[in-house]
């Protein structure tokens, strides 16, 4: 069974789900975990730890690589070895909504593999995008 926990800055991970589900409906297999102002290191572990509730494979989707939601993330992960976690920075919506179509039925690994090689295809420039629609006539 995989579980996603998301990871970031402020409210985002809360909203980025809140608005996932406007799209895809409910994910109740995903947890998200805000980082506040006065909270360090060792409050967001404590948290993101807490959200792996169940004996699951986790996917951990953090805003920023080598931001402290990240690098709490990593901490997690290292201190666990017996679990299986995933970890990917870089969280947008189409990220999130990619996972939420795979997340039963596929390997954790094939889910990292995957939604690591699709942000060329989900985030363009306006003329970039007019160029290749040209081309594809």
């Amino acid at each position: 069974m995989n579980k996603v926990i998301l990871v970031a800055h402020g409210k985002l991970a809360h909203e980025m789900k809140n608005s996932a589900e406007m799209i895809f409906g409910a994910l109740p297999d995903f947890e998200s975990v805000e980082f506040l102002k006065e909270e360090g290191l060792d409050t967001i572990q404590e948290k993101v730890f807490g959200a792996m509730k169940e004996d699951a494979s986790y996917l951990v989707l953090t805003d920023l690589f080598c931001g402290t939601p990240y690098n709490a993330s990593c901490a997690v992960a290292m201190k666990n070895p017996e679990r299986e976690i995933g970890i990917v920075s870089g969280m947008s919506l189409p990220i999130v909504l990619e996972v939420a179509s795979m997340l039963q039925g596929s390997r954790l690994e094939d889910i990292v593999n995957h939604v690591t090689s699709i942000p060329c295809d989900t985030v363009k420039a306006f003329n970039q995008a007019v160029i290749e629609e040209e081309e594809d006539f």
